[in-house]
């Protein structure tokens, strides 16, 4: 069976099992209590109309009895006739028909299903406290479950309705190619092409819209079709009434003025369930094309329409042909009676003209222009506490010779917060004090010299938490050696029992799966680490309590390539190669400009 069938297939058959199971409870709580009930009322409407009888009878036996005196003396009995007869009617409503329905497996299954369509014609209903109890439980789960059903069959051929005229219009459109000689070459072209654009693709797009007018037309001819039906299985109904209660049924409004006889219940059920489903279907249709427009009118959100984009693309391609066309059409007003090339050439020799030769300077030197230095190079955070950051960069290029640097920081996601700004640093390394632990800082660092300031070099840092180990460090001893240093915690409510730090070469593993060791100083070495290979450490203190601090900010750092040494090694083609290969610089590697003795990322 066909996966996409089968969720389909089972839904109708649970809501199909669901009205017979419940056709079955109801035929069973409700067929011998109408029976009953219609009895004694039928009792009741004989031994009514007797005592009528019987009291007109003694009347007109009576000496000078008239008609008018007779029927005004058996009045009272006349009014209790009529009383008794619309009780009966309202208990058993129809059941004094010659052919009213009774609570059959057909009836029950008719009742079930106009009940649980919301239609409800009203001819036949639960009269016992156990039948209408039933009714009620049974409503609550079965009306969604059929509405559920009802959808999902709509939604269904409203699919393959769409899938319909998809290809039906692909053939149109084919065969319209073909006609022009040109179906063959479009369907070996790709449906993207590599050098297009958005607009380019927008351009060509063509959006298949199926016209929900066929929808409503199709239900109106279902309709009519179905009301010629009915009218052939019901012949005491004209057409117009037929329709009449064909429509009133499909659109689940029943008055239940009109009711089908009892041998055509079950073609006149199809006729309505198919009918319901159609309309839902048509609901469907609306809904998705429409009512998304509809609620969204006003809002002026036009880029959720893809129609309102294919119109921008198309506008958008319009307005460039016209602007391409507009300034040929200009160039050939204005210069058709000079020669543009030589008019550029004027033009570029009043240029050179008006260039002035480079000043010299007797010491031989060129002046260089009085711009503002450059925003200092190789930025970074060097180590950080829960009172201080330290940052350190590289010398800014200048014209001249005299360049201090300022530095600004501030809170990053404080909106009250004060910027601080410090001026006139004369290094290129400094330890910012008194900032707050565990804050998101955010420090700009521009060069400033007479001609002006540098555009800001932006810096974002955590500072750590107050129980950390601070000023977390690493410094390369050999090309594969690393030592790592840090402070303790600045706040300690008690006393560091030892230290375990954290360190993986793969920086995108978890920190679970991280090695680690205990160390009971403020140092460790870590030898024999592999040549040009990343790694990353962090550390976190073990108080006397058993309590672990938070972790410290993580340090990333490379180790350097192996270098060959042919003094040790001899002359050889080996080294040759080696040399060769060691002479090559590698682009993806950035070497600061700034020599320190310690090496650390933050990030």
């Amino acid at each position: 069976m066909n996966p996409f069938l089968s969720p389909h297939i089972a839904l109708i058959t649970c809501c199909i099992t669901y009205m017979v199971l419940g056709a079955y409870v109801f035929q069973a709580l409700e067929k011998t209590n109408l029976s009953d009930l219609k009895q004694h009322h039928m009792n009741e409407i004989e031994g009514s109309s007797e005592l009528y009888l019987e009291r007109i009878w003694q009347l007109m036996k009576e000496p000078g009895a008239t008609k008018e005196s007779v029927k005004l003396k058996a009045r009272e009995e006349f009014g209790d006739f009529v009383d008794t007869v619309y009780d009966a009617y309202k208990a058993t409503r129809h059941r004094y028909d010659p052919d009213a329905p009774v609570w059959d497996f057909r009836t029950s299954l008719f009742f079930t299903a106009t009940m649980l369509t919301s239609i409800g014609y009203g001819f036949i209903v639960p009269f016992t406290f156990y039948g209408r109890m039933f009714c009620v439980v049974y409503c609550l789960v079965g009306i969604p479950l059929t509405l559920v059903t009802v959808a999902n069959i709509a939604k269904f051929i409203s699919e393959s309705v769409f899938m319909i005229h998809y290809q039906l219009w692909k053939w149109h459109m084919q065969w319209k190619s073909r006609r022009r000689e040109q179906g063959t070459e479009e369907e070996n072209k790709p449906m993207i092409g590599e050098s297009e654009d958005e607009e380019e693709i927008l351009d060509r797009t063509k959006l298949v819209r199926f016209p929900p007018i066929i929808v409503f037309i199709f239900v109106f001819v279902y309709g009519m079709i179905g009301a010629y039906l009915v009218h052939t299985r019901e012949t005491n109904w004209s057409y117009t009434e037929s329709m009449y209660f064909t429509f009133i049924s499909i659109l689940t409004v029943g008055f239940g003025d009109y009711r089908p006889t009892p041998h055509n219940l079950m073609p006149i059920l199809a006729i309505v369930i198919g009918g319901i489903i159609l309309t839902t279907m048509c609901m469907d249709v609306v809904g998705r094309m429409y009512l998304k427009e509809i609620h969204y009118w006003g809002r002026k959100l036009k880029t959720n329409n893809p129609f309102y984009l294919l119109r921008e693309a198309k506008a958008r391609r319009r307005r460039q042909a016209l602007a391409g066309l507009l300034a040929q059409l200009a160039r050939g007003m204005i210069f058709a009676h000079r020669n543009y090339a030589e008019l550029s050439k004027k033009k570029e020799k009043k240029k050179r003209d008006k260039r002035r030769a480079s000043h010299v300077l007797p010491d031989q030197k060129f002046m260089f222009a009085r711009q503002p230095p450059d925003p200092p190079s190789d930025c970074q955070v060097v180590s950080t506490s829960a009172y201080s950051v330290r940052l350190a960069w590289a010398p800014a290029f200048s014209s001249d010779s005299e360049v201090i640097y300022n530095i600004r920081y501030k809170l990053k996601h404080k909106t009250d917060s004060r910027a601080r700004e410090l001026r006139g640093i004369h290094g290129t390394n400094i330890e910012i004090m008194n900032v707050e632990s565990c804050s998101l800082y955010e420090f700009k660092i521009t060069a400033v010299s007479q001609f002006g300031e540098s555009k800001p070099v932006i810096l974002v840092q955590y500072t750590e938490p107050q129980l950390s180990p601070q000023h977390i460090l690493a410094k390369k001893l050999t090309p594969n050696t690393i030592e790592l240093s840090w402070e303790p915690p600045f706040k300690r409510t008690h006393e560091v029992k030892h230290y375990i730090v954290y360190y993986t070469d793969n920086p995108n593993s978890r920190l679970a799966e991280w090695e680690k060791c205990q160390v009971f100083g403020s140092k460790l070495v870590f030898p024999d680490l592999k040549y040009d290979w990343f790694y990353m450490f962090s550390a976190t203190a073990v108080f006397n309590d058993g309590q672990r601090s938070p972790l410290s900010r993580a340090l990333f750092i490379k180790t350097d390539k192996l270098e060959y040494n042919k003094c040790c090694i001899g002359q050889s083609r080996t080294i040759e190669v080696m040399e060769s290969i060691s002479d090559r610089e590698e682009t993806s590697e950035v070497k600061p400009l700034l020599k320190r003795d310690y090496c650390s990322i933050a990030f």
